[in-house]
């Protein structure tokens, strides 16, 4: 009888695990937006496979873009990357930094059963002028 409990423990952990299998976690660069600068990118990487995505928006100080201000495409291992001119983060931030939120909705293709996921993560970068 032990080892029937011990077994459906492990399956419930394993169930809980495959329930959200992906976490949203972004890395900003540049990690130092220089105001004086001009042209380039705004750039929002993840670690969330792009074909689950559904929906994307990124916040800079709290302003929302609107999803055609971005370029949404995969990088080399197929995980989502979101993009922005630097010029119009450039107009929502002021020294000594600002925080930019990525808010992405997916869902497991592999699994019918599970619901679409939303999920944000938050990360601040330093401006300098």
């Amino acid at each position: 009888m032990r080892k029937l409990g011990i077994l459906a423990g492990a399956w419930a952990v394993a169930a809980l695990i495959a329930g959200n299998a992906v976490a949203l976690e972004i890395d900003v660069a540049p990690k130092t937006l220089v105001l004086k600068s001009k042209g380039g990118q705004f750039t929002v990487h993840t670690d969330v496979p792009l074909r689950l995505v559904d929906s994307v928006s990124l916040a800079v100080n709290g302003t929302v873009f609107e999803e055609n201000a971005l370029s949404i495409f995969a990088d080399a291992v197929g995980n989502l990357v979101a993009q922005c001119p630097k010029d119009a983060v450039r107009e929502l931030v002021g020294e000594p930094d600002a925080q930019a939120t990525l808010t992405v909705e997916w869902d497991d293709d592999e699994d019918p059963l599970t619901e679409p996921v939303t999920e944000s993560d938050t990360e601040t970068f330093v401006v300098k002028n």
